[in-house]
């Protein structure tokens, strides 16, 4: 959920011939089956699930660049419109989608629960190849859901929300990003309104950092390092600095 956070090592991912190792929790099983689907419906983007164990599940790799080298890839809005399309086509393949009352998910189901949100769509979390963006992966916090705030969380990251000194020395970007084209180029590519963004990014990084102090009060990493070092303040001060620049998102 932090890309800063580098979550990846803190769960002991381990990456091996036979596909990426990770540990289980009680939505796994809840995931598989949701990736199962997924690949059913044809969309072959997301991991295929290999395994699980009762301490480890088994995925399949998705080739391309991932986490710190996605950044060049998304500056470009050819990068930013394929990351939009990418999350449509999962969307629309999961649309209408019901699931048991035993489902377990890492987070509360959200109603209008339309499609299979991501939970976590930042650029990170996905697979990069020739400026495009080629697969999603990491679907620990998918869940049921309003497209909306899935569309939400990827602009908050894409666009993005957060002052120029960071979008210019992590970002990937060489000059301040034009925040308000960056979000209507993303839309147009999804098929969506920006209506309200700044108002619905907020309220999903707020509802977001609720999971992260839910998953950290039990115990699960890297959510509880994260509370522990200060991330609480940090998102708190990240929305406190988008009120005040609500001018640079239209």
């Amino acid at each position: 959920m932090d890309p800063a956070a580098s979550a990846e090592p803190t769960r002991h991912v381990q990456v091996g011939l036979d596909g990426v190792h990770r540990p289980v929790h009680a939505w796994t099983p809840t995931v598989h089956a949701a990736l199962e689907r997924l690949r059913a419906a044809g969309v072959v983007e997301v991991p295929a699930p290999l395994a699980l164990g009762a301490h480890e599940e088994v995925l399949g790799f998705l080739p391309g660049d991932a986490g710190a080298a996605c950044w060049p890839h998304q500056v470009p809005e050819a990068g930013l419109v394929s990351a939009a399309r990418l999350l449509r086509r999962v969307h629309d393949a999961s649309a209408g989608w019901s699931w048991p009352p035993d489902a377990a998910w890492s987070q509360p189901v959200r109603e209008p629960a339309e499609v299979l949100c991501h939970g976590d769509p930042g650029p990170w979390n996905m697979t990069w190849a020739d400026g495009r963006a080629t697969g999603l992966f990491d679907w620990d916090f998918c869940h049921p859901g309003p497209r909306r705030h899935d569309v939400a969380y990827a602009l908050d990251w894409l666009a993005p929300f957060r002052p120029d000194d960071e979008a210019l020395r992590w970002h990937g970007f060489a000059a301040p990003p034009d925040r308000g084209s960056r979000i209507r180029a993303f839309c147009a590519a999804y098929g969506t309104e920006p209506d309200r963004v700044v108002d619905l990014v907020l309220e999903v990084r707020l509802r977001t950092l609720d999971v992260v102090r839910a998953l950290a009060a039990d115990g699960v990493e890297p959510q509880a390092g994260w509370l522990a070092g200060g991330h609480a303040a940090e998102v708190e001060a990240g929305v406190r600095w988008v009120e005040r620049h609500r001018r640079l998102f239209t």
